[in-house]
């Protein structure tokens, strides 16, 4: 892969003793031109994992308002920017990030594994679908040209942000659409020769880098599906020049993992209650901040969180009720419910390992009796491995 040197030189007026950056993560925002009216479309997404992707521009439109708030110094969007790389999702999206430009707060975007080169980039009429057209890697870089500076070179889109002399921000492209889109993401040595340069170039200040998967393993549970290939080379190289902090997605958990002074923020989703958003804070003696949040509901329609939450509870339960072969009727309301809480307490990264609630709850019980369900190995799994608070981190 050739050596992509792509850099954007910002200067943010009036230099402070602190940036604050806004950090969002899988917005799957799809046009309403696109599925308005269909039942099909609702059926799909309650086939999902919760998302709520028929109310996009209420979301968008609270991001706005919360960033009006804010009023950070950036925002940071790590991949999964569409739906399923539907081109209309894409210019609209565009749209909504031209509104927060105009609010004088820059947006940077890289993109995920659903945004280039999708091949099931489609729209819903009624009860049917039709394919809708996609983006080449050239044409997201178009579509998206206020919001990155970017070289298409062996189909990676990476560029770093010089905030000031002390901070730079490495947006650096990991996911994998050459042909077609992959789920996986891949760091491979034009990566490495790109953010080396970028490195060496920050040396001496604090650089933040950015990925769509992850950079450390989060869980086994997460392992397989979510880290990226050749994360040991990111990870020794961004070690080598002090590097302290990836911000990541692709997991739609909530999660924040420490390895030997390097950490990996993965954001939640979104798209899915609590539709979660991060603040950064990046002072001038190297102190940092990481918070967790979610969009203030005064911003929302009313009601709306709490029928968001409702929406995804209602999808993961007909799941686990579905997956419960050989329970008793009676064992299984109770446990589907159990494992619902259970589900959400842990993508909104609320579930902590020290609540001893878990266990004493007598459905807890009831589960040991079903020790080769994969919910239950999946549970079991999370309950002796998530440790920490993954809402908070903070850096001397």
């Amino acid at each position: 892969m050739a050596t992509i040197c792509a850099l954007l030189l910002l200067a943010l007026s009036g230099a402070a003793k602190a940036t604050e950056l806004m950090i969002v993560s899988d917005i799957h925002y799809m046009v309403g031109e696109l599925y308005e009216g269909s039942d099909l479309f609702l059926r799909v997404l309650r086939a999902g994992d919760g998302k709520y992707t028929q109310h996009s521009d209420e979301l968008m439109a609270a991001l706005c308002a919360q960033v009006a708030r804010e009023r950070p110094d950036a925002l940071v969007v790590t991949g999964d920017l569409s739906f399923n790389g539907e081109r209309a999702s894409h210019v609209a999206l565009a749209e909504w990030f031209a509104r927060i430009e105009g609010m004088g707060v820059p947006v940077w975007v890289i993109p995920g594994n659903y945004d280039i080169n999708v091949g099931t980039a489609r729209g819903f009429d009624g009860d049917e679908w039709y394919y809708t057209d996609a983006v080449t890697p050239e044409a997201f870089s178009e579509i998206y040209t206020d919001f990155m500076l970017s070289a298409v070179g062996d189909a990676s889109l990476s560029y770093a942000v010089r905030v000031d002399d002390g901070l730079w921000v490495a947006m650096t492209d990991v996911s994998y659409y050459r042909d077609e889109a992959q789920t996986f993401g891949l760091f491979t040595s034009g990566h490495a020769d790109w953010l080396e340069d970028v490195l060496a170039q920050a040396r001496g200040a604090e650089v933040v880098t950015a990925t769509h998967h992850s950079l450390l393993e989060h869980t086994a549970f997460s392992r397989d599906s979510f880290l990226m290939f050749g994360h040991e080379a990111m990870e020794a190289l961004i070690r080598r020049y002090g590097v302290r902090l990836n911000l990541s997605g692709h997991m739609h958990a909530q999660h924040i993992v420490e390895k030997d002074g390097l950490t990996d923020a993965a954001l939640g989703a979104f798209c899915t209650w609590p539709h979660r958003y991060a603040r950064l804070t990046i002072r001038d003696d190297g102190e940092m901040t990481y918070e967790a949040l979610s969009l203030d509901g005064d911003l929302l329609p009313e009601d709306f969180l709490d029928e968001s939450r409702t929406w995804v509870e209602g999808i993961t339960k007909d799941k686990m009720i579905a997956a419960m072969e050989g329970v008793s009727p009676d064992a299984r309301g109770p446990m589907a419910e159990y494992a619902t809480r259970f589900n959400l307490a842990y993508f909104s990264g609320t579930y902590c390992r020290d609540d001893p609630a878990w266990q004493e709850d007598p459905v807890y019980q009831l589960w040991l009796g079903y020790p080769n369900s994969s919910m239950w190995r999946y549970m079991k799994q999370v309950m002796n491995e998530s440790d920490g608070d993954n809402l908070y981190r903070h850096w001397d």
